[in-house]
C-alpha cells in the first residue's frame, strides 16, 4: 500500500511538471521570463515579507498553548517556517509539517500532549479559516465573471468540504477520534501497549483545548489575518512583476489558488496545479496568461528561497541532537568499562557487580 501512495505522488507530481511545462511554453517561455527578469533582484523582498503570515498564524498557535513560556514567540515563528517548508516542498501531502512541529516542540519541554493537541486544534482552525477566506473569494469571482458555472463548481466543492471539516472537528470534539485510534492501535499492537495509552491521553487534551472558547476564537482571527497577509503579498508581487493588479483580485487569487491547492494535496508542492488555477482565476479579472504564469514562478522562487533554509537549519537540529544522543551512549558505555589501568581486583569487582 505504501509503495502504491508513493507511486501514485510520484506520478501526479510528473504530470504536474508536464502540464506546468506545456503551460509556459505555450504562454510564451520569453516573455514570462522576461518578465521576471525585469523584476530582477526586488523579488527577494518576497522572502522576509512572507515572515509577516507566518508571524500572524504563529500568534494564533501560541494562544491555543497559552503563551507556554518553554515555546517562546521566536522559537515557534522558526517551528513555523519549518512546517511551512516541509509542506510546501517536501512530498508529504501537506501534513508531514505538523508532525515535525509537533516533535520539535515537545523537544523543547513542552508536554508531548499539549504539543500534539495544539497542532491538531489548529489544524482544525485552519480548515474553517480557509473555508471563509474561500467563501470571500467566491463572492469576489462572482462579481468579476459573466458566467457562473465556475462560481457554481467552487460552490459546490464548498458544498461537499464544509460538512467534512464539520464531521472531522465533531469527531474530535465530542465522539473521542483518538479513543476510537486508541482502540484501533489495542486491536493491531496489543492492549496494553504504550501508544494506546498516549493516544487516550491526546483526547482528553484535544476536548480540554476545545473548551477555551476564547482562545479557540483568538486563534481563527489571527488565522484569517494571516491568510489576508498572504493576499497583501500576492498583491505586491504582481507591483513587482509591473503588473498591478487591484487588492480585491488578490485577494481571489490567493484564496481560490489556495483552495484549489490543498484540495489535490496528492500532487507534490502543487505542481501544475497552482499554474492552471492562476490562469483560470486569473482570467476573471483580465490578468493576462504570461502574467499569471509569471506570477506562479515568482511565487515559486519564494517558496524556495523562504523554504530552503528552514529545511536546513531543521536538518541541522536534527543532525545535532542526533549527535548528541549518540555521545551520551559513548559516555555511558564507557562509563560501564574499567579504566585500562585499573588493578585487576577493581576490575574483578566491576565485572562482578555488573552480573549481579
Amino acid at each position: 500500500m505504501k509503495r502504491i501512495a508513493h507511486f501514485g505522488m510520484l506520478l501526479a507530481g510528473l504530470l504536474g511538471v508536464a502540464v506546468a511545462t506545456v503551460l509556459v511554453i505555450r504562454e510564451g517561455a520569453g516573455g514570462i521570463f522576461g518578465m521576471l527578469a525585469t523584476a530582477g533582484w526586488t523579488l527577494l523582498w518576497l522572502v522576509p515579507l512572507h515572515l509577516l503570515p507566518i508571524a500572524l498564524d504563529v500568534v494564533g498557535w501560541r494562544r491555543l498553548l497559552r503563551g507556554e513560556p518553554r515555546a517562546p514567540f521566536p522559537f515557534l515563528l522558526w517551528v513555523g517556517g519549518v512546517r511551512e517548508a516541509i509542506n510546501g516542498l517536501l512530498p508529504v501531502a501537506r501534513v508531514g509539517g505538523e508532525l515535525v512541529g509537533i516533535r520539535l516542540v515537545a523537544r523543547r519541554g513542552v508536554a508531548w500532549d499539549v504539543a500534539a493537541a495544539s497542532v491538531v486544534v489548529e489544524v482544525s482552525l485552519t480548515l474553517v479559516s480557509q473555508l471563509v477566506f474561500t467563501l470571500v473569494g467566491i463572492a469576489i469571482l462572482s462579481q468579476s465573471m459573466r458566467s457562473h458555472a465556475i462560481v457554481t463548481d467552487a460552490l459546490v466543492g464548498v458544498a461537499i468540504v464544509t460538512p467534512l471539516i464539520g464531521v472531522f472537528i465533531m469527531l474530535q470534539h465530542h465522539w473521542g477520534l483518538f479513543q476510537m485510534l486508541e482502540r484501533l492501535i489495542q486491536v493491531i499492537l496489543g492492549r496494553h501497549h504504550e501508544w494506546a495509552a498516549n493516544m487516550g491521553r491526546l483526547d482528553e487534551t484535544v476536548r480540554a483545548l476545545y473548551a477555551r472558547h476564547r482562545a479557540l476564537l483568538s486563534s481563527l482571527f489571527w488565522q484569517l489575518a494571516g491568510l489576508f497577509a498572504g493576499a497583501g503579498e500576492a498583491w505586491v508581487t504582481f507591483r513587482l512583476l509591473r503588473h498591478p493588479i487591484t487588492l480585491s483580485g488578490a485577494i481571489m487569487l490567493e484564496s481560490l489558488g489556495l483552495a484549489l491547492r490543498s484540495a489535490t494535496f496528492i500532487v507534490p508542492v502543487g505542481v501544475g496545479v497552482q499554474e492552471g488555477g492562476f490562469l483560470l482565476f486569473g482570467a476573471a479579472i483580465g490578468i493576462a496568461p504570461a502574467v499569471a504564469l509569471a506570477y506562479s514562478l515568482a511565487r515559486r522562487f519564494r517558496e524556495l528561497a523562504f523554504g530552503l533554509p528552514f529545511l536546513l537549519s531543521w536538518q541541522g537540529v536534527e543532525g545535532h541532537n542526533l549527535r548528541r544522543r549518540w555521545r551520551a551512549r559513548n559516555d555511558e558505555g564507557d562509563a560501564r568499562k574499567p579504566p585500562r589501568d585499573a588493578p585487576p581486583d577493581m576490575e574483578d569487582a566491576i565485572v562482578g557487580k555488573e552480573r549481579s
